[in-house]
Parts: C-alpha cells; structure tokens; sequence
C-alpha cells in the first residue's frame, strides 16, 4: 500500500461534503426556470463559483461557466492528491476534455465559425460555455490554436502535444474528401490509446480501473459499430477507428458488424447490463446521443460504488473524478431541459437517475 493514499484520502473525503445530495437534485429538477436553479446552487459549493462569473455573465451562461469551474476545481483536488506515479492514468483520463475542445475548434473553423476563449473555458461560436482544461494544453496553448488560419496549421500545431501525429495521418483523406471526421475520429483514437497505454499496476490493487478502461473501450467500439449500421458503411470503412484493448478483440468486433442489423448486435451484447440497455434505446429512438448517456450512466452506477470501497488507492481518487463529472453532466441536463421547455418527468429520464 501507498501511504500517499492515506492523506488523499482524507482530503478528498472532506471535499465530498461539497456533492449535492439527491434532495438537492429533486429541488433542480422543480425548478421552473434558471433563476430558480442559480438560487439552489447558490445555497451550496456552487455559491463561490456563480460569484466569480456573476460580474460578467447572467442566465444559462453563468450556470454552465460555475458548474465547469467547480468542475475544474475537483479534478484539480483529485490529481494532485494522487501519488505521482498514478497520475499518468488520471492525466490521460482527463485529457478527454482538451481532446472536445480541440475537436471543439477545428469543427467551428470547418464550418466558418469562430470561437472565443475566456477565463478557464471556451465558448462555442454561438457563446455556450463548454471548454474544461485538464490536459497538457494551456490557456495559451488554445489561444495560439485558435489563432491559426486554417486546419492544416492547427493540425501541425497540435503535433507539440503528442496530439496532431494521429490527425496527421489522416490529412490526405481530409484534403481529398473535405470530410473533416477523419480529424476527428483520429483524436478519439489518440485520446482512448493513450488512455489504454497508461493503465498498469502501481500498487497492486488497481484492477477495478483496468476493468473500467476495458469498458469505456468496449462502449466507445459499440457506439462505432451503431453508428457505421446506422449510415449503412462497409466494414473497411470503420474498422480502423476500432480502439484494442477493449474486453472484444478486434475480430470479434468485426463478427458483431457482419450481422448487419443493430437489433442483433443488442442480443450479443444481452449479457452485458451496462451497454445492452443502451443499445436497446437506440433501437427504441434511434438517437447515438441517448446511447452515450445511458452506457455512460450505468458505467458510473456499476462503478462510482466499486472504486469507493478501496479507499487507499487510486480506484477512490477516480470515484472522486466521476462523481464530480457525474454531477456536472447532470446539472448540464437539468438546464438544457428547462431551456427548451421539457417537463419533468422528460427531465428525469434524461438524467437517468
């Protein structure tokens, strides 16, 4: 064992208080408008983040800048009270948020967007906060990417951050067919083989979290092979956005796509709760969006109580992470249902709490 463990432990233990509670949750979801939600999290945590941005910003964009700081916060809280050999793997696991922003950027520069950066975040060209910054990548680092004139640029620039060596390859295609997901998908490929790369045993103990990769690989190669039945591909097509390293290897992955129709993948995927739920409610609304948040729902829910029973290790400094990833994603969703009218039983369901 680690004595490091024992003071993040207790640190993180004493930042838990700062979760919001089922309770406070119901009260969000009642609430009739963003007014009423900014006054809710005012009484918590949340109190000393709307105060940072309130001087600035007013509604539905002071909500999302405080939500993405506390955010910001705890994942700082977390990496920094892991042992300095663990922090490889909590590192890659939260380079995802620059890899959204990076796709974020060179998305809005294809369609003649432009995107602004201010105190920790982005903001997309229509103004909605949405940049975290976790990874190696500075506030600087994205100013000087959003600077560049075209993609090409932004991708040679991103080769200073291991990240542009993936999109790299993929240049030709997107020159030849002006298809921009080439670029895309090749930093999903980066983001999960960096991911896979960095899981190893440290102290012994951390076979929970090599078992949660497996996962997110296995659901990530899932949501490949929907969306290639979906736009009816051939498997050639797709194949090389396949991520190893999952519980499937990449010849089973191949026999899933031969069977051609998704109501058929679900019955392969029967046996395995956290991802045949979701594949049943895309065959229910066809949404690969709803399919995200179901398997990413019930991941949490399979493991967030798992890695919180090994206290000393690094499988609670993760359950930390996702709680807070968690609570954000929630709270975005609880905002994005009362900004376009839902009800709230329409509400719940997207949480899926």
């Amino acid at each position: 064992m680690d004595p490091t463990y024992a003071g993040a432990f207790g640190r993180l233990k004493a930042h838990e208080t700062e979760f919001l509670s089922p309770n406070d949750f119901s009260r969000l979801i009642e609430a009739k408008n963003t007014n009423d939600i900014l006054s809710i999290l005012f009484s918590t945590f949340y109190k000393s983040d709307i105060e940072v941005f309130s001087g600035v910003h007013k509604g539905a964009e002071l909500l999302n800048m405080s939500i993405n700081h506390r955010l910001i916060l705890r994942n700082r809280y977390a990496l920094f009270a892991a042992p300095t050999p663990a922090r490889d793997l909590l590192r890659a696991y939260l380079s995802k948020w620059d890899i959204e922003n990076i796709k974020a950027i060179i998305s809005s520069k294809f369609m003649g967007y432009s995107v602004r950066e201010t105190e920790d975040f982005l903001l997309s060209f229509r103004d909605i906060p949405m940049g975290i910054f976790a990874g190696p990548m500075t506030h600087e680092d994205f100013r000087n990417l959003m600077s560049k004139e075209s993609i090409e640029a932004m991708v040679n620039y991103l080769t200073n951050f291991g990240y542009g060596q993936f999109v790299l390859q993929q240049m030709d295609r997107y020159r030849k067919s002006g298809d921009v997901s080439f670029l895309l998908s090749a930093l999903d490929f980066h983001y999960y083989s960096n991911l896979i790369s960095s899981v190893r045993f440290y102290n012994g103990d951390e076979g929970p979290v090599i078992r949660y990769v497996m996962d997110l690989v296995d659901a990530q190669n899932l949501f490949i092979i929907l969306k290639g039945l979906d736009l009816k591909l051939e498997y050639e097509r797709i194949r090389e956005y396949f991520i190893p390293g999952g519980n499937r290897s990449l010849s089973a992955l191949q026999e899933v796509y031969s069977l051609g129709s998704i109501e058929e993948v679900a019955k392969r995927f029967q046996n395995i709760g956290n991802l045949e739920r979701a594949v049943r409610s895309y065959i229910s609304d066809k949404r690969l969006q709803l399919f995200e948040v179901i398997a990413r729902a019930d991941l949490y829910g399979r493991y967030i109580p798992i890695f919180r029973q090994q206290a000393l290790s690094l499988s609670y400094t993760l359950s930390f992470i996702l709680t807070a990833e968690r609570e954000r994603e929630l709270l975005h969703y609880i905002i994005l249902g009362k900004d376009y009218g839902l009800d709230n039983s329409k509400i719940r369901e997207m949480l899926q709490i």
